[in-house]
């Protein structure tokens, strides 16, 4: 290889004399520097976020018995700056082609999410983090957080986050809320921070804590041991918390003013939902109601035993704060009209107000009502008519509704009739559970065929026929009945409830095409008409708040994208096509079922409309949260960003591919820590005070998890016996552990036995062992003269350890020289493990 003799840079083309060292432990480092300085150019990767390696957890070096960190601190320095080294971290390599002397490198880095240029090491975002997660520097003896630095004299100074893929309940979240987020704030006691951290994705926080259908939750990995995470009723107690507190919420600043207008028709979910995100981009939004007030079917469809019309009104005040404007009345005429006003785009968000009817003999006797104006009149304070016996027809939320509403309206008896069977109605199972123990008798497998009338023309009973198949084969709705399977309910009310309809008037005559529904393209939302979009109800049919918040946005995005000219589709393709994130969660999880929503009592909640559901008390909402797995590690909660002011944190940042050309690959990888959790003989996991040779290194550390005093991990002692068990791992013709010696683990032991002496008076160590391989240069000597200092050696075949459970203590079971079988208790017991080249 040619010398290199000036500065290269960071080039991906070849540099002269440039070479790969892969791993940045000690022996990585010496060879980078010893490269630099003969004039090469040196590429020096690691898959950790900063230079190091095993040496940096070990307390002193063997055997010399130096500090390890003072060793090597110098090399860190110099390694991170010298001209001639660039350090790659949190790198792997994909591939390696070519011959001696000209290599072609593919390498992939992964996001750190923080900028290390802007870093300055600080700590803000530490003290802000909710996460907490096992210190893999620490061996699992303490915590870090979600974001950090490997350990404090780390080069790179700079911190990074630790992510795994989005978590499943974000994924499955139609608004993709960062749902792990705010569970962690409910944790850690930040209610405001949980509620604004969830208005950034959805401004219908306090509406979805009490209406969400969470399909978060069937996906939540919690799920999987015991009952997945209550999180819709986490987020009800985070806004109810805010809400009765008085607190502010946060009211983003539009990221630039812009003339651009933009008409929203429709103040539901969606409508103004779209409205508070363009708001905040700065667009001039200006949303049309028809009625005079806000809210669309959160207001007229929703009882408020469910949802109040203040909390309701809360939020919408909060969408209006952030710079949009709301004109109430007014029903749009047509397209044409609004672009005659200066509207630069549209978004059609009228919903699904019009309840269907059913074609069959006395629809129209007194009596009957549609569902949808039956719970129009509840929700708005009109007085309404009910039976005294009420049948309501429908199987959906819709049809619960009516029935509930019609208990709490005067009704002594609801029946409900649908065509579905009890698995297939479409109903949520909870609410219709709510329903049957207010008294509400549910037919299922029934079907309308006729209602009755009496002299006096008011509904008398309702005949209903068998229903034997609602859907054909292809799923269609296709009902078919058993006409010789009929029955009468007497009645003196009947509430048709089996579906909803949108009114498109104002679209006729224009290019907008639309049936029952608009069409409109599943990704952008454009429909057929250049700048006119739609979405929620009128696009979907009837749905719920949370998909029709998750259109706003989408929406927005694309009304942004289309008045700055930009491509509408690009890198949004898949968007409904993100896979759910396998389960790589290993960790024994503990089984703590969830804690159930507390709910007014039966007979006092069905005479009027009070609240059903009472909410958590914080004590109750804080141990929900806990329960979280964290499974996504980084919860993307936010507070490091609002934390960092040097603006380093980037949650958007993601991996590269890179290429490089070397003349030369030095792999210097290291080795990995054989982990003995299979041979459960030893008791290492089960036992507390059972623990592994690198992880008592960090015991023996100053900087270490305590300080470097010796003590138990169980409760903190400081133990007097402790024994070392050799060979862990190593020689072993099995496939729990390694044929071969790691040729270190013996003087490893030594050396850990004097300095716990060292560290602590009174320390009586001791070292089973099968033979003693003191192969290298005054070895021997080193052994003899542990011997001297005081450290027992008992040549043996351990064949088990057990916990004496008052004690905490471990009795060692061994086979001693002499074939006798032997118990000797030790208030710790350190396994010596082998170690792994690490070669992946």
């Amino acid at each position: 290889m040619q010398a290199k003799t000036e500065d290269m840079g960071s080039h991906d083309t070849k540099k002269s004399g440039s070479v790969l060292v892969v791993g940045a432990g000690i022996a990585g480092m010496q060879a980078s520097l010893d490269l630099a300085a003969s004039g090469y150019f040196v590429y020096l990767l690691d898959e950790s976020s900063a230079i190091g390696g095993t040496m940096a957890q070990l307390d002193k070096t063997f055997p010399t018995n130096d500090c390890a960190m003072c060793m090597m601190a110098p090399k860190l320095v110099e390694s991170g700056r010298h001209h001639n080294i660039e350090f790659i971290p949190t790198t792997s390599i994909t591939d390696v082609t070519g011959k001696a002397g000209d290599f072609r490198v593919g390498l992939r880095t992964h996001p750190r999410f923080v900028d290390i240029d802007k870093c300055t090491g600080c700590g803000d975002c530490l003290e802000r983090c909710p996460v907490s997660v096992s210190s893999e520097f620490e061996e699992g003896l303490t915590d870090r957080k979600a974001i950090f630095r490997l350990y404090p004299q780390a080069f790179p100074n700079a911190f990074c986050v630790d992510k795994r893929e989005r978590p499943p309940c974000q994924v499955n979240c139609p608004a993709g809320i960062h749902v792990q987020g705010y569970v962690a704030l409910v944790s850690e006691g930040k209610y405001g921070e949980a509620y604004d951290l969830i208005r950034q994705d959805n401004p219908f926080s306090a509406v979805c804590g009490k209406v969400c259908h969470h399909p978060c939750e069937d996906y939540c990995r919690r799920g999987d041991y015991d009952d997945p995470i209550a999180i819709r009723n986490l987020k009800m107690f985070a806004s109810d918390y805010v809400y009765a507190n008085g607190l502010e919420a946060a009211v983003a600043e539009p990221e630039c003013e812009s003339d651009e207008k933009v008409a929203v028709v429709g103040a539901g979910p969606a409508g103004l939902a779209c409205a508070c995100f363009l708001a905040r981009m700065g667009y001039q939004v200006t949303v049309f109601e028809e009625s005079d007030t806000p809210g669309g079917m959160m207001r007229t469809g929703i009882p408020t035993y469910r949802l109040s019309d203040e909390l309701m009104l809360w939020e919408i005040d909060h969408i209006l704060r952030a710079g949009v404007k709301l004109v109430t009345g007014t029903r749009v005429e047509s397209l044409e009209d609004l672009e005659e006003q200066g509207f630069d785009a549209t978004f059609v968000a009228v919903g699904a107000q019009k309840g269907r009817g059913l074609p069959i003999e006395g629809a129209d006797l007194e009596g009957v009502q549609i569902g949808l104006d039956f719970l129009r009149a509840v929700n708005t304070g009109q007085p309404v008519e009910t039976g005294r016996r009420t049948v309501v027809i429908g199987g959906g939320n819709v049809a619960i509704d009516v029935a509930r509403c019609a208990l709490r309206s005067g009704s002594e008896e609801v029946h409900l009739a649908c065509l579905e069977c009890d698995r297939e109605m479409p109903a949520h199972s909870w609410e219709i559970e709510e329903a049957i123990e207010e008294g509400v008798v549910i037919h299922t497998s029934w079907g309308p065929e006729s209602i009755q009338g009496g002299d006096d023309g008011r509904v008398s009973s309702i005949d209903l026929k068998r229903c034997v198949s609602v859907f054909d084969a292809d799923g269609r709705f296709s009902p078919e009945f058993d006409a010789s399977e009929m029955k009468s309910l007497e009645c003196d009310g009947v509430i048709i409830a089996i579906g909803q309809a949108s009114d498109f008037g104002f679209l006729e005559g224009s290019d907008v095409e639309c049936g029952s529904t608009i069409s409109a393209d599943a990704i952008t939302l454009q429909t057929t008409r250049k700048g006119c979009f739609a979405g929620g109800d009128a696009v979907r049919g009837p749905a719920s708040v949370v998909e029709a918040v998750a259109d706003g946005h989408r929406a927005a995005l694309s009304i942004d994208r289309f008045l700055r000219g930009e491509d509408l589709r690009e890198g949004r393709e898949d968007e409904e096509e993100e896979e759910l994130p396998e389960n790589e969660f290993e960790e024994y999880v503990p089984r703590e079922d969830r804690l159930p929503m507390p709910l007014e009592p039966v007979r006092e909640r069905v005479s009027d409309f009070r609240p059903v559901e009472l909410g958590y008390s914080e004590e109750d909402a804080r141990r929900e949260a806990d329960r979280c797995l964290e499974c996504g590690l980084c919860s993307e909660c936010l507070e490091c960003v609002s934390a960092c002011e040097a603006g380093a944190i980037l949650h958007a940042m993601t991996g590269e591919n890179r290429e490089i050309e070397v003349g030369a690959i030095i792999l210097a990888a290291g080795c990995d820590t054989y982990v003995p959790g299979m041979k459960h003989e030893l008791g290492y996991g089960m036992y507390p005070n059972v623990i592994t040779s690198i992880q008592f290194e960090r015991i023996l550390a100053a900087a270490g998890p305590t300080s470097g005093h010796v003590q138990r991990p169980s409760d903190g002692s400081t133990p007097r016996r402790i024994a070392w068990i050799q060979c862990v791992g190593s020689r072993e013709e099995t496939t729990e552990g390694n044929p071969y010696c790691s040729g270190v683990c013996c003087m490893y032991a030594i050396k850990e036995a004097v300095i716990a002496m060292e560290h602590e008076k009174g320390v009586e160590p001791t070292i089973f062992f099968m033979d003693m391989r003191a192969h290298g240069k005054d070895f021997e000597g080193y052994y003899e003269s542990a011997m001297e200092k005081g450290v027992r050696f008992v040549r043996s075949r351990v064949g088990k350890l057990e916990e004496d459970p008052a004690t905490g203590n471990i009795r060692v079971c061994y086979t001693a020289e002499d074939g006798g079988q032997t118990r000797e208790e030790f208030d710790l017991v350190i396994l010596s493990v082998g170690f792994d080249p690490h070669l992946d």
